[in-house]
């Protein structure tokens, strides 16, 4: 199974645990590249400053086991 390509600006190292469906990305990570929220890259992009959604899309499907702070 490949896996999404997205990888959290949460140590820059974590990646979405979600199996790809397009283009590299998930479902979820898609559907946030589509809009513009996602680079290329598959990293965050730096215009999305609604601070909500940029933590929904960093810890969507995280596989580190460890909880994101609010």
């Amino acid at each position: 199974m490949e896996r999404c390509r997205f990888t959290t600006s949460w140590g820059g190292v974590a990646r979405c645990g979600d199996e790809a469906f397009r283009d590299g990305f998930c479902r979820f990570h898609y559907d946030c590249w589509v809009r513009g929220e996602i680079t290329d890259r598959g990293l965050i992009s730096e215009r999305l400053s609604d601070q909500e959604r940029r933590r929904a899309i960093n810890f969507h499907a995280l596989t580190t086991g460890a909880a994101p702070r609010s």
